[in-house]
């Protein structure tokens, strides 16, 4: 006899509303009285066969619990007693060939700034190494990404350092050379760049704005957040001189937005006026990240961590504000976790790297993403040889999710997929393991979130097309 439960789930209260969030599924459904009837008595039974199930529903006649019985079967809301069936949509869960979309070019190993949290200068990786990317490399690496990227019709190529800016001149005959590359095999290249904003010229920016290329700058906030750790090697500040340069920059952000990336270090309390700081200068969107690093004067402790959440909280009530009102507010944090919930989409890693994205250094060897360029551990393979397909294969089959014990019974899990693999490295002392040390904040960010969707599904649901449509994807 076939028996039946009810999947794994959270539920949401927000405005007097029930919702439901399918943990499996990263689906979120608003409850009826009817379907929080039948979660509410099968809570204490773990399985029940579809008489039962139908029983349960007694105040409705027959036809409509049958009705209902179907529905919570095809939304997955219930599932077989027995072995679970297949996500409704998993990305990336059998990654035998993934076509490559995202190639991050290391212009430089150098930098003009001497920022004390720095991942990259901790390690002091650039002995014995290229310095600076030749042309003839980056010409190379963007075959490689033609020829890898199989029959996706767009692709992107990020300019990430050091500080590229750094190698500027290698930059236009790269962009010229990709959009001849791409344009003879009917494809289309998306440029990107990082930068931190200290050689910044009226020349660059005009380019960045003839070639459409997207920039993100470095800027930890208003000049006493900046200067902290963002400083030159003789230890003088680098603010007062970005500042200028930043707004020519914002000013003339004609075609595309540009964002600002904030390294947190101290006091997160204060990340409310660093947003205000930001978006008042111009930028469309900013992004909050805990620094990563095994210095401990400058890791967040667990207090820092609790004013940061609180902080994110006051902003995703600003957000809603926001939203009713039909603004936009560029907290990226709430707006990629908003989208990611609206996709839908089951992921079995927790970003692209070492599936669909590579970074490559100034000679030409692939690594996992940018945060590991330089780690002989994580080089699989080079642009003229090609992927280490075997070690590559490896990777792939030991950092999915689902090899994570200690995520499988964690309702978050399909939201942060495990965490990023570079903070588990430092933090936990392997790529392989979950980011343990978040696992509570992510979960109290998971439910601010779930709450924040809600709440905008429940009365703006087209104000959720529109932030993923910010992100590329279509409706």
């Amino acid at each position: 006899m076939h028996k039946f439960r009810v999947a794994e789930h959270k539920t949401i209260h927000v405005d007097g509303k029930d919702f439901l969030f399918l943990v499996a599924d990263k689906a979120i459904f608003e409850m009826d009285p009817s379907t929080k009837g039948i979660l509410a008595d099968w809570g204490s039974k773990r399985d029940m066969t579809r008489k039962e199930a139908l029983a349960s529903l007694g105040a409705l006649c027959a036809e409509d619990r049958d009705a209902l019985f179907q529905g919570l079967l095809q939304r997955r809301v219930l599932i077989p007693a027995r072995g679970t069936a297949p996500h409704a949509k998993t990305v990336g869960a059998c990654p035998v060939s993934i076509p490559l979309k995202t190639l991050i070019l290391h212009l430089t190993d150098t930098c003009n700034l001497s920022c004390r949290y720095c991942y990259y200068a901790e390690r002091g990786r650039s002995t014995g190494r290229k310095e600076r990317m030749d042309l003839n490399v980056a010409r190379q690496a963007v075959d490689f990404l033609v020829a890898q990227s199989g029959g996706l019709e767009e692709v992107v190529l990020v300019f990430f350092g050091g500080e590229p800016l750094l190698n500027f001149k290698a930059i236009p005959a790269v962009v010229d050379y990709a959009c001849a590359k791409a344009a003879a095999t009917g494809k289309k290249v998306n440029f990107a760049l990082t930068t931190n904003g200290t050689l910044l010229t009226e020349e660059i920016v005009d380019f960045f704005q003839q070639k459409n290329i997207g920039v993100t700058v470095s800027m930890d906030g208003f000049q006493e957040v900046h200067d902290s750790c963002r400083r030159f090697p003789d230890g003088s500040p680098s603010y007062a001189l970005i500042l200028p340069k930043v707004k020519h920059l914002l000013q003339q952000a004609r075609q595309r937005p540009v964002a600002a990336r904030v390294t947190l270090v101290k006091d997160p309390g204060q990340v409310p006026l660093i947003l205000d700081h930001l978006l008042g200068l111009g930028f469309m969107e900013v992004g909050f990240a805990p620094v990563t690093t095994g210095h401990p004067d400058y890791q967040l402790r667990p207090a820092d961590m609790d004013r940061l959440l609180e902080a994110f909280q006051d902003l995703a009530q600003d957000f809603l504000q926001a939203a009713q009102e039909g603004r936009f507010l560029g907290f990226s944090n709430l707006i990629d976790l908003l989208v990611a919930l609206h996709q839908g989409e089951v992921l079995n890693y927790p970003c692209g790297a070492g599936l669909g994205l590579f970074a490559v250094d100034p000679g030409g060897r692939l690594f996992l993403c940018q945060r590991f360029t330089g780690d002989e551990q994580f080089c699989m393979g080079d642009i003229f040889r090609g992927l280490n397909q075997e070690k590559l294969a490896e990777f792939r089959a030991e950092a999915a999710i689902s090899n994570k014990t200690d995520c499988q019974q964690c309702w978050a899990r399909t939201l942060c997929t495990g965490g990023c693999y570079h903070e588990a490295c430092v933090r936990e002392g392997s790529h392989l393991k979950p980011n343990l040390h978040y696992c509570d904040w992510i979960r109290r960010w998971g439910e601010i979130g779930l709450e924040a969707y809600c709440q905008i599904a429940a009365t703006y649901p087209d104000y959720l097309e529109r932030l993923c449509r910010s992100r590329g994807y279509r409706p």
